[in-house]
């Protein structure tokens, strides 16, 4: 058999179907390479009952013949079929028509549970939309999550970024000889600048070679035999993880890597990137030879990174029948980084409109809460009055739609009431600005969603008119059926509230884990206004045609259902088109003819928000608590108990006597010397019944956020516990210290009770950790059922007709091993 072609199931590149020719038979290999855990092509084979067998790397394929069909004027095509859905055609040319695909949710869902249940037409489905309900915005994305990761790799490599030796050590890229040597050289010449610096170890590593660089078009193109593996990791590296669901630590570090084509510098040590044909992957290839082209173009032969970013968003929104959207950007709150990228924005945007017809315009972007894991990130107390400061500035151009707070959803968004009265003075100048809130993402804060409202509400001046506002998620809120509930719903009708709905970003940031609970349908049926977004659409695999797809095949939405979304989406980008011209109109004349950074730095002027909010509300843990501070020990397992510290402010666990059982058997199972125990900081529930009955003397720390209130200090040294500080300033964030410290440097146990959002994600961390975690959950605990159902094979459920000592078998054999381990 000779290698014909291939194409792939799905956007990511994940499901590679490989085309071989013997004669005139064609047969097909389907692989799934970057999926390691085999979950996605064993759940793929098992629902279409297909024959699995192992490549000569023992990875698991699928194998089969294509049949060739001839059609009424007598021309011969392959159709490539799974179950009774055609996928695609592949014609005696080598080309190929795929007319079906994979969603990033099914893929998603199949990667992480060994035993993946979802009807067949929801797995693969074609991809047609009804040209009368076709969406035309994308209006909830984020600036550096856009663009797929081979369109960054060809910008990269156009704009010859310079690319860091962390990176090419962390993905395991592989360099020429020649290319080591020259890296290590300038290596060594950075070290010299951290002689006298007081990091020490993986430390200063980790700082030396962020600061030593490969230009990455020189990475690529002169090392070829390693090109297309290169690639492969690196398109990895700019999308959250494969084989499951990810939690915001991910995202984050996701962003970090795609920092370094989207806030690319360009390397000093340029080379001629002369002919690009051997470049192995034919999408990057492609893009890259259309960038050179626009070289050519005197509307585009000067762009900068920043601008050429902006052409291929436009570009690929165009693509995929998009004209209008807004961008969420964290840059246009910054003072003087604002300026440098509005002057660009206006620069290069008509030029982009022109030629592509799409209209962008901008969200300024302030984070809920500071962001910590860029560890050298210093962020300033009054951090917020310095965003409103340049907001009111930069809310003058007409690039700049609104305002929105963006950020991991663990703090009610009512602690942030008096900066509402600054965007709201903003709001009352201008009509049109939007004000968008990301809330009810995860149930964490159940009441942020009717919070923001009265935000807002409550901050108008007498006689002011409510401004336009959209929700980013909803999803969600009290039930529908509740007093509480109903008041959400009225208040959204009532105010013209738009809800921004991201379905794949909900499944794979491990938000949403059951389809069927989705909002949607209900509020569309009591008139609340929705629509679509993508929350940046390529970091989880989709676009907008398959975010469509989506929402309307795997939430049952009917064509009405569509017709509404359609109807309010329309609404807003007809309001937001004839706003910036009207915008455009009051900025020139503002202008008058002086120079922009001129102007708008005269528009900054110093915000006062109120000591509420400068406030931390609480005491530095780590002052507090220094003298109970304590690693966790080696000597013993960890065993994480869930049951107090991770559900929302609002929320108690209630101990049951049937639970009480289970952990007196854990207690009792095993001995101080074998584990220790570790907890959240409220010392409540199961963790607190723990802490009364630990007679035989387990070791238990306490993992806390590193801002505290006195009563919890108080009751923590109290209790006699060992102490680790999370740099997390919010306790429903401390999961993200679970990780580090445990669940990706060693094995552990888990041990769930309840908990909301904050337990299901540190669910979501132990299973994806480096380290061996049984994960046990409460098979009574309604909020983290659903969670253990959606990683069958790697969470068990334990109660009392299936007690918990069922499951302590295996960790007893593993406890054996290490006893038996030789002392170093």
């Amino acid at each position: 058999m000779t290698y014909f072609t291939c194409f792939f199931l799905d956007n990511e590149k994940d499901i590679i179907v490989s085309l071989y020719k013997d004669l005139d038979k064609l047969f097909y290999i389907l692989s799934t390479p970057n999926h390691h855990s085999g979950n996605l092509i064993r759940n793929l084979a098992r629902t279409f009952k297909l024959p699995l067998s192992e490549d000569a790397n023992n990875m698991l394929i699928i194998k089969g013949e294509v049949p060739c069909y001839i059609d009424g004027s007598n021309e011969e095509s392959y159709i490539f079929s799974l179950g009774d859905t055609e996928v695609a055609r592949i014609y005696p040319d080598g080309s190929v028509n795929v007319v079906a695909t994979m969603p990033a949710i099914a893929k998603t869902l199949m990667s992480q549970s060994k035993e993946y249940s979802l009807e067949k037409d929801k797995i693969i489905f074609k991809t047609f939309i009804n040209k009368d309900l076709k969406f035309r915005s994308d209006l909830h994305t984020h600036m550096n999550g856009n663009l797929p990761a081979d369109v960054l790799i060809a910008l990269g490599i156009y704009h010859q970024i310079r690319y860091p030796l962390y990176y090419v050590k962390k993905l395991d890229l592989k360099l020429t000889d020649e290319q080591w040597e020259r890296v290590n050289a300038q290596r060594e010449k950075v070290a010299r600048q951290f002689v006298y610096s007081d990091l020490k170890g993986k430390y200063l590593d980790r700082k030396i070679n962020d600061r030593t660089f490969i230009n990455f078009a020189d990475l690529i193109l002169n090392n070829l035999d390693n090109a297309e593996l290169n690639i492969v990791k690196i398109r990895g590296s700019l999308s959250v993880i494969k084989d499951g669901q990810a939690v915001f630590t991910n995202l984050e570090k996701v962003y970090l890597y795609r920092y370094v084509f989207t806030k690319g510098e360009e390397s000093e040590d340029k080379i001629d990137i002369g002919d690009v044909s051997q470049i192995p992957d034919e999408d990057v290839k492609k893009t890259l030879r259309r960038m050179l082209r626009d070289k050519e173009n005197p509307d585009y032969c000067n762009n900068t990174v920043f601008q050429d970013k902006l052409l291929w968003i436009a570009r690929n929104y165009k693509r995929y029948g998009i004209k209008y959207a807004e961008i969420s950007d964290t840059t246009l709150v910054k003072k003087y980084e604002s300026l440098e990228m509005l002057r660009q924005v206006h620069d290069v945007m008509p030029k982009i409109y022109k030629e592509t017809g799409v209209m962008i315009r901008f969200l300024a972007a302030m984070r809920r809460i500071p962001l910590t894991i860029i560890k050298d990130a210093v962020t300033p107390a009054d951090y917020l009055a310095q965003n409103l400061e340049v907001l009111k500035a930069t809310a003058l151009d007409p690039y700049v739609a609104g305002c929105d707070f963006v950020g991991e959803e663990i703090n009610d968004i009512i602690t942030l009431k008096p900066a509402f009265k600054e965007i709201v003075k903003i709001a009352a100048k201008d009509p049109s600005f939007v004000i968008r809130v990301h809330a009810g993402e995860n149930d964490s804060q159940k009441d942020n969603i009717a919070h923001s409202i009265s935000c807002v509400k409550d901050s108008l001046a007498p006689g002011q008119k409510m401004p336009y506002m959209r929700l980013g998620h909803g999803l969600y809120t009290y039930s529908p059926r509740s007093a509480k509930g109903k008041a959400v719903l009225k208040q959204l009708k009532e105010n013209g509230v738009v809800l921004e709905f991201q379905l794949t970003s909900n499944v794979r940031l491990n938000n949403l884990n059951s389809l069927d609970k989705h909002p949607i349908r209900a509020y569309l049926k009591q008139g609340i206004k929705c629509v679509q977004g993508t929350d940046g659409a390529a970091l989880y695999g989709t676009n907008s045609i398959d975010e469509e797809l989506s929402l309307q095949k795997l939430l049952d939405l009917s064509e009405e259902d569509m017709l509404l979304m359609k109807r309010s989406e329309e609404e807003v980008i007809e309001r937001s088109e004839k706003a910036f011209f009207e915008k455009s109109d009051r900025y020139n004349a503002l202008l008058d003819g002086r120079d922009m950074e001129e102007v708008l730095l005269e528009k900054m002027k110093a915000v006062k928000i109120g000591k509420k909010l400068a406030k931390t509300g609480g005491l530095d843990a780590y002052t507090e608590l220094k003298e109970h501070v304590s690693e966790i020990t080696w000597d013993c397992t960890p065993v994480v108990l869930l049951g107090g510290s991770f559900n929302t402010e609002k929320r108690a666990t209630r101990v049951t006597p049937e639970g009480k059982a289970q952990l007196d058997a854990l207690i009792k199972h095993f001995s101080p010397e074998e584990i220790c125990f570790v907890i959240g900081h409220k010392l409540s529930g199961y963790e607190k019944y723990l802490v009364d009955h630990n007679k035989k003397g387990f070791k238990i720390y306490a993992v806390v956020p590193a801002v505290i209130s006195k009563a919890e200090r108080d009751k923590l040294i109290a209790a006699g516990v060992s102490i680790r500080v999370s740099p997390e300033a919010q306790g429903m964030g401390i999961y993200k210290s679970f990780n580090y410290e445990i669940f990706e440097r060693r094995p552990s146990m888990v041990v769930a009770f309840d908990g909301n959002s904050a337990a299901a994600n540190l669910i979501q961390e132990a299973k994806n950790g480096k380290g061996k975690a049984q994960i046990l959950v409460w098979g009574r605990s309604k909020t983290l059922h659903q969670k253990a159902l959606s990683l069958k094979g790697y969470v068990n459920l334990f109660d009392e007709i299936v007690p918990i000592g069922s499951y302590l078998k295996d960790w007893d054999i593993f406890l054996d091993a290490r006893r038996n381990m030789p002392k170093e």
